[in-house]
């Protein structure tokens, strides 16, 4: 396997995928015919054009244009233009939302996912990084460039619901220093996010790295994929993980295990109660990539895994579009409580289903009979 692939599978595996699974990817089993490696780089071109280079142009066209606007309200702050902004930052990390699962190649260039989400923070490192930095009370080194020799915990979208969102946020219509300074920060790091976001659209339908071309013309000859299957392994883990991050991490971690132990702390964003809208979202992109070209072979190789499959899906999304919000009271009332719980079930059903069925029929090297909930 080249080195680029290794670094990239361990990238997968900080994603979350579990580890004895990631161990067999040098195990390449059967080899596959020259059809069915055909059929998966059909495949494959049609997941990066439907999904995945739509989903990255989308997250930079929606940092410029929270930029853009971030710098508007900075001129002249009012209570007005904060909403606004606070909208803005909501389509931002929609953007964000539809990306988060393809965490592999572009993504972890330059640490750009850590960057852009840093979460979770069990140790509050972005209100503390965040903190120190403001009191330094120099605005120069808020600058986007600035930025990028920081702790990742200020640059990106947490460090923005800081600012936007949290109980200190009012400050920013003051009309004082400490206003200004918040200001400054907030075009820091829109810039900032401006920029990861550009270079991860970039790299994926052109640029430097061409990363569309690797994963459609895998061969012999390419640094990045020696065949279809190892770059249909990337996209795979990607599913994977966008059902793996709400099964595991971005739900249950919160739910504890009686409405009383919950901990609405623990969900993502829950400042600007973006948590349930970003659980929905993961989960509607797992459909949108699954339906993007998987879909469409695995119903030709088995009829019935694709549906069980699709039926998964389907549940999962119809399950959390059916949830009350807010998400951080619902998990502590014990009414609305076990529509979430429903939706961990769902979750965790469509991870072991695609682990366990759906890697098989589509042929590809990995080993996900021993599902370990990492």
């Amino acid at each position: 396997m080249r080195r680029w692939f290794r670094i990239v599978s361990v990238a997968g595996l900080i994603a979350g995928l579990p580890a004895a699974a990631l161990a067999q990817e040098d195990d390449e089993g059967p080899a596959l015919s020259a059809a069915d490696q055909s059929a998966l780089s059909t495949m494959n071109a049609s997941i990066v054009d439907r999904h995945v280079t739509p989903a990255f142009k989308a997250l930079a066209s929606a940092a410029a244009v929270f930029a853009a606007h971030a710098e508007l309200f900075c001129k002249a702050p009012d209570e007005a233009g904060l909403d606004g902004l606070r909208t803005f930052y909501g389509a931002l990390s929609d953007g964000w939302q539809g990306v988060q699962h393809l965490r592999f190649g572009p993504t972890e260039l330059f640490m750009r996912s850590s960057r852009l989400m840093f979460w979770p923070d069990p140790r509050d490192s972005v209100g503390r990084q965040l903190a120190e930095l403001l009191g330094k009370k120099d605005p120069a080194l808020l600058a986007a460039d600035k930025l990028q020799g920081q702790s990742v915990s200020v640059q990106g979208l947490p460090a923005l619901e800081r600012l936007l969102f949290g109980e200190d946020a009012r400050r920013l219509l003051a009309g004082d220093d400490e206003a200004a300074l918040r200001c400054a920060a907030i075009l820091g790091i829109a810039g900032n996010v401006k920029t990861i976001a550009d270079g991860a659209a970039a790299d994926w339908s052109g640029g430097g790295v061409a990363y569309d071309r690797a994963i459609k013309h895998a061969g012999p000859e390419n640094e990045l994929y020696r065949t279809p299957s190892e770059a249909t392994v990337e996209l795979f883990k990607a599913l994977y993980l966008a059902t793996e991050v709400v099964a595991d991490r971005k739900l249950a971690r919160a739910l504890g295990d009686k409405p009383e132990a919950a901990r609405p702390r623990l969900l993502e964003q829950w400042r600007s109660g973006r948590s349930l809208r970003n659980i929905q979202i993961d989960l509607a992109a797992a459909a949108g990539l699954w339906r993007a070209g998987m879909s469409d072979l695995v119903r030709q190789r088995d009829a019935g895994v694709a549906a069980e499959v699709d039926a998964a899906l389907d549940k999962a999304v119809r399950d959390a579009d059916a949830i009350v919000a807010p998400l951080d009271t619902a998990i502590a009332d014990p009414v609305r409580r076990p529509a979430v719980e429903t939706v961990v079930a769902d979750a965790l059903a469509a991870k072991t289903l695609i682990a366990n069925r759906l890697a098989p029929a589509l042929g590809i090297p990995l080993g996900f009979n021993a599902l370990d909930g990492d």
